[in-house]
């Protein structure tokens, strides 16, 4: 593995043999007295330090990324290691190329001197003002960008075996060496500025200087061109070799956002804006995919909920039931119900539950197993509110409450005895007047050992009992600046009211829907018996 990183370290040696090349077709090595065996010394000094450091940044990674096991137990401290690589580079480069730059600055004069030709301080100047560019910046700055270059590729890898993920914050990451808003001015001040700063300085040194000196420093001069040039356009391809891969990544990922597979994720190549913005992607595909099983989920509790309510309405002589709901969630807190007793008589039950979804479908299907295991007890009435409201003090969190309305149908005496503890008022339309079953206690579960009050309530012959939630009066109109409210209701109820009782939640929604109800209104629930001729 270390192998194919240290293929990507190319470009020094190009730079190297490239400034190497130069010197001897324009006569300087010569001229400094720099034999073919000192070249090969210097290339075998300029191996040693750069392999070095090349080993020292890729070491940590290779020693973690050889051991087997896991990739949860230590996909950690290789993100960790990935997302410092890039600084690792910048540090081990930066010394081997000054040591390397140093050692060219000390050995070359000498064998100058040794060699008793011809060298000034001015062309010492210029020839360390080089050696320490190439050395000391040029080829850094070439090892950092093949390094970025290598880790999205080694991540891009790493990513498809599920060993990297990046999850780590800023912390871990350099962005002054990969954002992009500084990666042009590092590649401007490396190829475009210091460049530009060491030829101004060998003109002027050329300008005080002999025939000799002149055409040594000219020369000079050109070597730094060629180099800085050639560098920058390496620099430049590298980065757009980054930029081309980073994109396709995020095309890839776009694409699978807009045919809607969110079970992938991007790969996140490099820490700058881009891995930002792949980061962004996959917590968006995530909380998408989280969305998705929601959906899954709730119309699996929208299916339960809908199977604790009555499947049909029960058969009464003299009497007909129509019960409705609609949730503004797929689950909601409002229940009815009919709970046959054993000697004929029918428990009707309308509850609405504080607060919506999830929270307020669990205390119904609460409310509902407790109201259907004490139907089978045949108790009051009067004493299963009192139940209830124990039980719910006890289990409800603080603020939380139910408003429930119930009544016992007996059909023999064609009586209804109710409790209305906190709830609308359900009404009773007779000859196109209307009464209002008012609440006697206070919603269940706010305050123990309440005694409920039991009500009675004759049924004429065509009398209409109308159990409902706030959700119909509540309703919003199309503006948001009214409620439908009550009176309009109850008007609603002298015309409408002499529908047959199977028709009159569908005309009710028909009309709130005409008003302007939406889903960010509450919960809809209707229970509707009639007393037939």
């Amino acid at each position: 593995m270390f192998l194919s990183y240290a293929v990507y370290l190319w470009p020094l040696v190009l730079v190297f043999l490239l400034g190497q090349v130069l010197m001897r077709l324009n006569g300087n090595a010569f001229q400094l007295g720099v034999t073919p065996s000192l070249s090969i010394v210097d290339m075998v000094v300029f191996s040693l330090f750069f392999g070095s450091a090349a080993w020292w940044t890729f070491n940590p990674l290779r020693q973690w990324l050889a051991k087997n096991v896991s990739p949860d137990q230590h996909r950690y401290k290789i993100e960790t290691l990935m997302a410092d690589f890039p600084w690792r580079a910048l540090k081990f480069y930066l010394i081997a190329g000054w040591s390397f730059g140093a050692y060219l600055v000390i050995v070359v004069p000498l064998v100058a001197v040794i060699g008793e030709h011809f060298f000034t301080w001015r062309m010492f100047v210029a020839l360390a003002l080089n050696f320490c560019f190439g050395a000391g910046v040029l080829a850094p700055a070439l090892a950092v960008a093949v390094s970025i270059v290598y880790s999205t590729r080694l991540r891009l890898k790493l990513s498809r075996q599920g060993r990297f993920i990046s999850v780590l914050s800023d912390r871990h990451s350099d962005k002054q060496i990969t954002s992009s808003e500084h990666r042009p001015w590092l590649v401007f001040m490396v190829t475009g500025l210091l460049p530009m700063l060491i030829l101004s300085l060998y003109v002027w040194l050329a300008l005080a200087g002999n025939d000799i000196e002149q055409q040594f420093i000219f020369s000079q001069a050109f070597v730094l061109l060629v180099m800085s040039v050639t560098g920058s356009m390496i620099l430049v391809l590298s980065i757009t070799r980054t930029l081309k891969k980073v994109t396709r990544t995020l095309n890839t990922g776009l694409k699978s956002l807009a045919d809607g597979h969110f079970k992938r994720y991007v790969p996140v190549l490099i820490d700058d804006d881009l891995g930002e913005l792949a980061r962004g992607l996959n917590t968006a595909m995530k909380g998408l995919q989280e969305r998705e099983d929601l959906k899954d989920s709730l119309s699996l509790a929208a299916e339960i909920q809908q199977g604790l309510l009555p499947t049909f309405e029960p058969s009464i002589p003299g009497y007909h039931l129509k019960g409705f709901q609609q949730t503004c969630y797929s689950v909601g807190g409002d229940y009815y119900d009919y709970i046959r007793q054993e000697d004929g008589q029918i428990w009707l039950i309308i509850a609405d539950v504080s607060g919506k979804g999830y929270p307020a479908a669990l205390t119904m299907a609460n409310l509902q197993a407790m109201l259907r295991g004490l139907g089978t007890l045949g108790w009051p009435i009067e004493e299963a509110a009192g139940y209830l409201n124990e039980a719910l003090c006890d289990t409800l969190a603080a603020g939380r409450f139910v408003t429930l309305f119930m009544g016992k149908l007996q059909p023999d005496s064609h009586t209804l005895v109710w409790v209305n503890a906190g709830h609308v008022p359900p009404l009773l339309v007779r000859q196109g007047e209307i009464n209002r079953l008012e609440a006697s206690a206070p919603p269940l579960g706010l305050i123990k050992g309440m005694k409920y009050e039991l009500a009675r309530t004759d049924f004429h012959v065509g009398d209409l009992f109308v159990g409902y939630t706030d959700g119909v009066t509540e309703t919003s109109s199309y503006d948001n600046k009214e409620m439908y409210g009550e009176a309009r209701f109850t008007q609603w109820l002298r015309d409408y009211g002499d529908k047959p009782v199977a028709a009159l939640p569908e005309a009710l929604l028909e009309e709130l829907n005409g008003f302007g109800r939406n889903d960010r209104d509450d919960d809809l629930t209707l229970l509707c018996v009639r007393r037939e001729k």
